[in-house]
């Protein structure tokens, strides 16, 4: 008889339902009493996406449903992958009426409820996971340009290539720039970079990596200062918003020097390194990454380099992205009458060629 009631009470919900459905649409409930109304995207994870158009769209778990309510088909798939259609579903009290035959499962024994017009979420993240894995390019074009006048005249010009070759798993990373800046006549930055990075992973969020960076520094009057590294990254935090990595390994650190008087330099090093990236609410992007390479021999003689810059996009679906950020360079043994810290402040203009 309990069962009978059941079926009663659910068939008296359902005509309601259908009663005042066009005044309703889809509609959740929460426990404190809240009517959220708009349309049901996705159940997955213990949470239901919903569209509104007052907050767009929003997630909100299955503890705070008192009760929901859909307008249009769902499709159903339960946690043995049975997948079910109904016209109206109904939940309260966590359970969901099921109209084709009448079963009633929790939440917890629900993977996935989506529109049935929609696409299959498992095929969308299997999709998903096949594109993750095709090798693909992405490059980018950027240009720096500074200058001042008044008490003090400047200009400067700069141009920076990158290019990445890979997918989740295994990636090359390129980039070549050039960076030249006069006062008064006298040039006060001219510099050329390039660099080569792989890394591939090889257990979870391991991977092995192998980098060579080469610059040309004529104010610093450095010919050619050569870093190559061979070690493993780990990626410590690989969140939606968050990405961070560390890695560490051996590096040979080789600079040859446009002056007789300065020693070359030939040694075996450490390689150690940190990378970070912040999608901040979806705006912008915050990145930043940090190299230190200390000689074996003599730990007091290192080199740091740092890149901590704001990438803001200049249009929601534009290609151009405004990139602003601090670089530097620490030597501990810099060459003769040079400070140990190279540091610049930059504005570049990047156009995604992808």
């Amino acid at each position: 008889m309990k069962t009978s009631y059941k079926y009663l009470i659910f068939g008296i919900l359902i005509f309601l339902h259908n009663l005042f459905n066009p005044l309703f649409g889809d509609l959740i409930v929460t426990k404190d009493g809240s009517r959220i109304k708009g349309e049901l995207i996705l159940f997955e994870d213990g949470n239901l996406t919903f569209q509104t158009k007052f907050a767009g769209k929003i997630r909100v778990s299955t503890n705070e449903i008192d009760s929901l309510q859909t307008d249009s088909a769902i499709s159903v798939r339960l946690a043995d992958n049975r997948t079910f259609q109904s016209k109206i579903l109904l939940a309260d009290d966590s359970k969901i009426l099921i109209e084709e035959n009448q079963l009633t499962p929790s939440f917890t024994e629900v993977k996935h409820l989506w529109p049935t017009e929609n696409d299959d979420p498992q095929i969308v993240e299997m999709q998903k996971k096949a594109k993750e894995l095709v090798m693909s390019w992405k490059n980018s074009l950027g240009f720096d340009l500074t200058g001042a006048s008044g008490n003090t005249e400047s200009f400067g010009v700069g141009a920076r290539l990158d290019s990445q070759y890979g997918n989740k798993l295994r990636k090359y990373d390129m980039y070549l720039s050039y960076n030249n800046s006069s006062k008064k006549d006298q040039t006060i930055v001219d510099e050329t970079k390039l660099g080569v990075e792989y890394d591939s992973r090889f257990y979870e969020l391991l991977s092995w990596y192998a980098k060579t960076d080469l610059e040309n520094d004529r104010l610093e009057e450095v010919d050619l200062r050569a870093t190559t590294a061979l070690g493993l990254k780990y990626l410590w935090i690989d969140d939606k918003p968050y990405k961070f990595s560390v890695r560490s390994g051996l590096a040979f650190r080789f600079e040859e020097y446009g002056l007789a008087s300065q020693e070359n330099v030939d040694a075996l090093a450490l390689d150690f390194g940190i990378e970070y990236t912040h999608n901040i609410k979806e705006l912008f992007n915050l990145e930043s990454d940090i190299t230190i390479i200390p000689s074996v021999e003599e730990l007091s003689d290192y080199l740091i380099t740092k890149d901590t810059a704001l990438v803001v996009p200049l249009a929601k679906s534009s290609n151009w992205q405004l990139r602003t950020g601090l670089y530097g360079t620490y030597n501990s043994t810099p060459v003769k009458n040079k400070e140990e810290l190279d540091l610049k402040y930059y504005m570049r203009l990047v156009y995604r060629l992808d």
